[in-house]
Order: structure tokens, then C-alpha cells, then sequence
């Protein structure tokens, strides 16, 4: 049979995502929903809540959510068709799927074109005269054929043969300058990376989305230039070569993370395949939430110089406060992962990787070295730094150990609570709370309203009628969606519908948000409503006082109305701009 989207509702609608999850992991039954140890990062403490009544589980530690096929699909590495086939035999509804529908991606025509170009840089690399001399480059600095064909790594050459490739191979213009292979100059499309050797990137599903391009002849005072943020590509979205670490970090039950392609690659000839790159020596918010879906530990091993350190140490408190294990590896060399291996071979590299140290062991030896401890401002300055991120430990033993050795190295003492730090996660489950302003706790209770009650839809749309913050107005519009074409409104549904990751993550965020109402309440609906309307009142006013002080000079009339509208708001908001309100 065929899996058809009547299938799918039936079998999700016939599912209690409980008794599914249960097939596989025991679960625990916590205030209104369930509780169980995570099996997608290495969990002591459960972390994953799942809600029986909006069919939805998370993870606020990885980040893990979704529904019950979400579920199956990622704790047995199936496809999504096969985890709807394996739910139905679980729930004694057991399907044969002939042929299952593969939902297309509406990025897919740009990851055909990034593919397409991938495949021919990699050939003319390879196989063709013009890859000759950067062939060669590549094998003088250690990379083989075997490498070269793991990283998809290839050549763009002069001449614009990338754009005459993929134009004769029927992509359009404005496909490669969206996606930043090409660009449009006085004298035609050009290519971006010519003269490069180019380093494919990938989403965490493994479709190619950027590349960073490496000059091999010394014609540009760049080494590296990198894609530019486009349709498909935000840098700080992504991790270098996650799809190929997932499983070997898992199985290792860590990761590494460093900072450029050619450190990720050092280290798989090293014999490493759990190792990742941020690209630079910063790391953001979201590659963050990627490096918790690895598990508990993380060795960072940015470069030996200076800027490399101090990216250890930057990043390092950034995972230490997201309650992550961190180490690093102790690299004195002053060199990169890449230099070693080239300079001294796989074995030291190898070596190297073994040397590692917790994190606040590096960072006690970071300090030594940049503080004069001979100066007691210096020491007390070491003092304080260390003791943010001694507090930051949640085992009291490692907390009093690591500051007996700071005060052996300070003299002095800085007394902190011997209670375990709290973690503050930027989602809230049963026991793990978190703060959100007024506004975004009132767009959240909006939308969990709309969800429930249909009147509460009605009430919404002549009372409001739009959200500020844009992935809210984007749920509640998927809700108004469902809502047109089935009786009842599922958020569970809607998660299976939608291809927008930031969407997913908060229908599941959402779901299992213990402070928001579990029925329809018209008196919270309308309370956050006008909660709503308030600060759009707010931003209108903020909005005329900046055209006022634009205009007032120059164009009395328009000045005047602009007044006009901002005492209409003042009046409204209570003669004080809304602050008793």
C-alpha cells in the first residue's frame, strides 16, 4: 500500500505517544505528563518530559522533540515511512508500505545545484589537467585520494567553468547567486571561488548548503573565504562535518570541536571521526544546541597560539553554563591540529588527542599564564575569574577541590554557596524552570489557547489578530491552517507538516510548558491579548517619536499628525505610556 497522508493522520491519531515510547525506554509519570533518562545524549538525570495530552516529547538538554514518529525515526535511525510503518505495528495496525512518498524539501532544487557542483569540482580536482597543480598542493600537505573523496573536497578553477557547468546542466542564474557560487558583475555571472580549492558544507542531514574555499596559489591575501549567508546557509546555524561525526561522537560518547576544515581533517587521517569545526573561533547560540545532541562531553581543541586559547576559554564557559562536561585538549605546541600532523605525523596528533584536561583545569593554567601572580590585583583578578567558573560545577566535591587549588595558587579565598548552582535552560520542563518576559509568556499563552479552542481562534482573530514575535505569528498561522482543514486543531500534526526546525522546536517547547492553561480559559485569552496589544501600542509610540525627530524640521504638517497620533496613544496608554499598566 501506499503511504498516504490518510494513513499517516489515521496511525498518528491511533497512536498514544506514552505507549510508544514506552515500547522502548521506561518512562516514569511526573506531574501531568512522563519522565524518562534521554537516550539521545548521554543523560543521569531525566531530562526528557513527554505530554500525553499534546502528544509531544522534549529534551532540554539535547533538544531533542517532537512526536511519536519523531521519536521512532530518531532512536531507531529510520526514515520518517519506516517509523510510521513501526508505529503502526506497535498500536496493532501493522502496514506494507510499497512505495513511501518522500517529503521534498522546497530547498531541494538549491541542494540539487550545490550537489551538481560539488560532483564537478571534485572531477576536475581529480581527474582533469586543471586539478594537476592543486592535486598536488593537496598530496604535498598530506591529503590522499581517500580523503579527498570522504570531504567531497574539489576545485574551482579560473575561467568561470562553474557557471558554465551548471547553466548548460539546465540550473538557473538566479539559483547560483542565491546560493553564493556566483555573482552577477558588470561583464556577467562569475564564479565566487575561482582559483580555490573548495570545502563542501553540510546541514545536519547531510545536504550541501556552503563551502569555504581555500587559495592553494598565493594570488589572495585571504587564505579562506567562506559562503556568505544566503537562502540556505546562516554560518552560526551549523557545525562543519556534523553529519559524518553524529554517529562516531555517539559511539565515542564525545566530541571534539575545533576550529577549521583542515583541523577536522588532520584529525580523521589521525584515525578521529567524532570532530566538528565551528569555522572561526566563535560559537553561537544554536551550534551550541547542535553540540549537546552529541552528549554530555565535549573536548574543545581549538589552535595553540593565543587566539586559539582564548577560544578554548570563551567557548569552553559558554558550554560549562549549558551544564555540558567540558574538556580540552592540551595543546602546549603553539600549532594546529593540522600543522602537527603534517609536521610531526599521525602518531603525535593521536598522542595529543589523549591529553585531556576538564576545562577548569585548562582554564587555571590559562590564567597562570596571562596574570603576574607575583602582583596581588592580578591574583585577585585570577580569583575572581576562576571562581565564576568554579560555581558553575554542579558536583560540590569538584567545586570545594578546584578552589582549594586556586587559593593554594592565589592566597586568597572567595566563599561561594555550597549548593549546587542552578542551570537555567532556556525552556522549561517539571523541574527545570526558566525565566520569559510578559510579552513572549503572553504570545505563548496565545497560542496554546488557539490550539485548544476554536472560539479562542475567533476571539484572536477579531481581537488581535498577528503576533510580534515572527516564528509565533508563524505557528499560530500553521494552527488558523489546520484548523481550515480539519475539525480539530493537533499540534502534533502540524509538527509532521512543517519542514521549519526553529517551528518545530517550539510547537515541542510548548507542549510541554507546565505554567500555560491546559483548557480554554477566555479570561487568560484576553488578558494576553491586551498584554499584546499594549506593546504593539508601545512600538507604534516608539516608532512616531523617531519619524517626529526625522521630520520636525523639515516638514511641519507631517509633524503635526505624527503628534496627533502619539497623544491619541499617550491617552490610550493612560497618560504614561502603559508603564502602570
Amino acid at each position: 500500500m501506499k503511504l498516504t497522508q490518510e494513513v499517516i493522520d489515521d496511525i498518528r491519531n491511533s497512536a498514544d505517544i506514552v505507549d510508544v515510547i514506552g515500547h522502548y525506554i521506561p518512562l516514569v509519570k511526573k506531574g501531568k505528563g512522563y519522565s524518562a533518562l534521554c537516550p539521545f545524549h548521554d543523560d543521569h538525570d531525566p531530562s526528557l518530559s513527554i505530554s500525553e495530552d499534546k502528544q509531544i516529547y522534549k529534551c532540554f538538554v539535547c533538544g531533542n522533540g517532537g512526536n511519536v514518529f519523531t521519536f521512532v525515526s530518531n532512536f531507531k535511525k529510520i526514515p520518517f515511512p519506516q517509523a510510521v510503518s513501526e508505529v503502526a505495528s506497535i498500536i496493532g495496525k501493522p502496514i506494507d508500505i510499497d512505495l513511501a512518498p518522500k517529503k521534498v524539501s522546497r530547498f531541494q532544487p538549491y541542494y540539487d545545484l550545490l550537489g551538481a557542483m560539488i560532483s564537478y569540482c571534485n572531477y576536475l580536482l581529480s581527474a582533469s589537467k586543471l586539478g594537476e597543480e592543486a592535486m598536488t598542493y593537496l598530496n604535498n600537505r598530506g591529503l590522499e585520494k581517500e580523503v579527498i573523496e570522504y570531504f567531497n573536497i574539489g576545485l574551482d578553477p579560473d575561467g568561470n567553468k562553474i557557471y558554465e557547468y551548471l547553466k548548460n546542466h539546465g540550473f538557473k542564474d538566479e539559483d547560483m547567486i542565491k546560493t553564493g557560487v556566483c555573482r552577477m558583475l558588470q561583464s556577467g555571472m562569475a564564479d565566487v571561488f575561482y582559483n580555490r580549492i573548495i570545502f563542501p558544507i553540510h546541514d545536519r542531514e547531510g545536504n550541501p548548503i556552503a563551502f569555504t574555499a581555500r587559495d592553494y596559489k598565493g594570488f589572495s591575501s585571504s587564505k579562506y573565504i567562506n559562503s556568505s549567508d544566503n537562502i540556505i546557509y546562516t554560518k552560526g546555524d551549523h557545525l562543519y562535518n556534523y553529519h559524518r561525526a553524529f554517529d562516531a561522537a555517539r559511539k565515542a560518547g564525545y566530541v571534539i570541536v575545533c576550529e577549521g576544515v583542515m583541523d577536522v581533517i588532520a584529525f580523521y587521517r589521525a584515525g578521529k571521526e567524532n570532530v566538528v569545526a565551528t569555522l572561526g573561533t566563535a560559537c553561537t547560540r544554536n551550534q551550541i544546541e547542535l553540540l549537546k545532541s552529541f552528549g554530555k562531553k565535549v573536548v574543545l581543541s581549538y589552535d595553540g597560539d593565543r587566539a586559539g586559547q582564548n577560544a578554548n576559554m570563551k567557548i569552553g564557559d559558554m558550554l560549562l553554563s549549558e551544564g555540558l562536561d567540558v574538556y580540552c585538549i592540551d595543546n602546549r605546541t603553539e600549532l594546529d591540529p593540522d600543522e602537527i600532523i603534517n609536521q610531526y605525523g599521525k602518531n603525535a596528533l593521536r598522542d595529543l588527542e589523549v591529553k585531556q584536561i576538564s576545562y577548569i583545569d585548562f582554564a587555571m593554567n590559562f590564567y597562570k599564564k596571562i596574570y603576574n601572580l607575583e602582583n596581588y590585583d592580578d591574583r585577585k583578578k585570577m580569583t575572581i575569574s576562576m571562581t565564576s567558573l568554579i560555581e558553575k560545577l554542579k558536583d560540590e566535591y569538584d567545586r570545594e577541590n578546584y578552589l582549594s587549588q586556586l587559593y593554594e595558587i592565589t592566597k586568597i579565598r572567595k566563599r561561594v554557596s555550597k549548593e549546587s548552582p542552578e542551570i537555567r535552560y532556556n525552556k522549561k520542563t517539571a523541574d527545570i524552570s526558566f525565566s520569559i518576559d510578559g510579552l513572549t509568556k503572553a504570545e505563548y499563552l496565545i497560542i496554546a489557547q488557539i490550539a485548544m479552542s476554536k472560539k479562542a481562534l475567533d476571539i484572536y482573530q477579531r481581537q488581535l489578530g498577528c503576533l510580534l514575535d515572527e516564528n509565533d505569528q508563524k505557528l499560530a498561522m500553521l494552527i488558523m491552517d489546520d484548523y481550515r482543514r480539519n475539525e480539530k486543531c493537533s499540534l502534533s500534526r502540524i509538527y509532521d507538516e512543517c519542514e521549519d526546525d526553529a517551528i518545530k522546536d517550539l510547537i515541542s517547547s510548548l507542549a510541554l510548558l507546565e505554567t500555560l492553561p491546559d483548557s480554554y480559559d477566555e479570561n487568560s485569552l484576553m488578558g494576553a491579548i491586551d498584554k499584546v496589544k499594549l506593546e504593539i501600542k508601545r512600538r507604534k509610540m516608539a516608532d512616531l517619536k523617531e519619524r517626529i525627530s526625522k521630520v520636525s524640521d523639515i516638514d511641519p504638517a507631517r509633524t503635526a499628525e505624527y503628534l496627533m497620533e502619539y497623544e491619541k496613544l499617550i491617552k490610550e496608554l493612560g497618560g504614561n505610556n502603559g508603564k502602570n499598566q
